[in-house]
């Protein structure tokens, strides 16, 4: 990528000069050309003006290279590089001799005849004309010839000059700025490498991600995303030992008071059957669970939606769980609105989520559970608080991780197989609501669950 970078804006500096420059120089050259040729008519129309008060004497020494030389001197004392001084008479062509490069062909002798002062450019020869008449009235023809300036040349040489040092600047940032660019990028991609390797604890370098820009954006992310794959692998090997305890636990019960009804050392096997029928049903609500969310996780997970008052449920709920609740010396308190209400969702899996969060209030409660249903923004929101414990602030966002156990001791993270509260709020989501967790009024948990109102 640095090398692709570096040629990429090296390129574009040579192109972008290539450009300018050269664009620059023709333009230059233009401009030059139309002003040397605007200064030789303004010095042809001088110097004719000037004729027609004077007259070249020709004396019996003179002899046409003589004559030719002294136009020559007259040239050279004005910077042009050939003059002309010709016969124009009023009819048929020019009579002398026209600077070298012009011919009579070039000449438009009818403007001239009128006295007007013409110009041209012959590639690299500029020249001008002008017809003046002498004293003597002699009608005669100023030509004056220069070449042009040889502005291409020295202006090139000087935008190879530029060019170079500019290019050389280029290639010193390029080098400086792919660096500081790819580096970053680099010691992401070795991250990624070792985090695809199972080496959890890689991190990309804290000055990388904190450049402020698009790529410190994605160091920081690539970060982040690490310490969810670390911390994900641990609350993965905290839920298998937390879920081989729960189902060793039971397991190891179950085979103790079978092995002592086999041994015939137990006096009252009425009562070792309900502690083994005990044990296997909560092995059954735990291997239930776990197969519930693994259906969750699926996209074949059946849901029969119907329009439901939830009243009913959260009532039928209550009464299921009030002799629970008395012989824990626990008040279950509801509240209702009067008027009818109706939701969408599966009156099953709604009824199993309120068990869970009553439930899981009622263990945690110290005096009083409250069960409130009400209505707002189109919404139907009900909410399930305890008095308990509650739970701390920096566990807030992860009570519905499945691996998360909302325990009497606050203190206690992320512990236990946590599975209730997960099932809870992926039922909710799969039936298009939302369930959140706060601190109570009562000074415990309180957990809010809220569906769209069904038309």
């Amino acid at each position: 990528m640095r090398r692709r970078l570096a040629i990429a804006i090296v390129g574009l500096v040579v192109a972008a000069l290539f450009l300018a420059g050269i664009g620059t120089i023709v333009l230059t050259n233009v401009t030059s050309r139309a002003d040397a040729e605007q200064d030789l008519r303004e010095q042809v129309e001088a110097i004719g003006g000037l004729l027609d008060e004077l007259t070249l004497v020709r004396t019996a020494r003179d002899n046409e290279a003589t004559l030719r030389e002294r136009l020559r001197n007259i040239a050279a004392s004005i910077s042009v590089d050939g003059i002309g001084l010709l016969v124009l008479p009023r009819n048929g062509d020019p009579i002398g001799e026209l600077p070298e490069g012009l011919t009579v062909e070039d000449l438009d002798l009818t403007s001239l005849r009128i006295g007007e002062t013409i110009s041209n450019r012959e590639g690299e020869l500029i020249w001008a004309a002008r017809s003046s008449e002498t004293r003597q009235g002699i009608p005669g023809l100023l030509v004056m010839t220069t070449d042009a300036d040889p502005t291409l040349p020295p202006a090139f040489r000087w935008f190879l000059v530029a060019s170079a040092a500019t290019i050389g600047i280029a290639f010193v940032v390029t080098v400086r700025l792919s660096r500081r660019l790819t580096e970053p990028i680099r010691q992401a991609r070795d991250v990624t490498g070792r985090l695809a390797n199972g080496e959890l604890t890689a991190r990309v370098p804290v000055e990388a991600a904190d450049s402020g820009d698009e790529v410190g954006e994605l160091t920081a992310s690539i970060n982040q995303m690490a310490e969810s794959l670390q911390r994900a692998n641990a609350l993965e090997r905290q839920f298998l030992m937390s879920v081989s305890h729960d189902l060793r636990t039971p397991l190891t019960s179950i085979k103790g008071y079978a092995e002592a009804l086999t041994d015939g050392a137990v006096d009252q096997p009425e009562r070792v059957g309900e502690i083994i029928e005990q044990e296997a049903n909560r092995l059954e609500r735990l291997v239930g669970d776990l197969l519930l969310l693994a259906r969750l996780e699926s996209t074949e997970f059946p849901l029969h939606h119907s329009s439901m008052d939830p009243r009913s449920t959260i009532s039928s709920v209550i009464d299921g769980l009030q002799p629970d609740a008395s012989d824990r010396g626990i008040e279950l308190l509801s509240r209702f609105p009067d008027h009818e209400v109706t939701i969408d969702v599966d009156p099953d899996r709604f009824a199993q989520i309120v068990a869970n969060l009553a439930s899981n209030a009622l263990r945690y409660a110290s005096r009083t559970v409250s069960l409130t249903l009400w209505t707002g923004a189109g919404s139907v929101h009900f909410a399930i608080g305890d008095d308990g414990p509650g739970i701390d602030d920096d566990d807030l966002p992860h009570v519905f991780e499945r691996l998360y156990t909302a325990a009497a001791n606050p203190a206690i993270k992320e512990s236990g197989s946590g599975l209730g509260l997960a099932i809870v709020r992926d039922l909710t989501e799969r039936m298009g609501g939302s369930v959140t967790a706060r601190r109570s009024a009562m000074g415990g948990a309180e957990f809010v669950v809220s569906f769209q109102q069904a038309r």
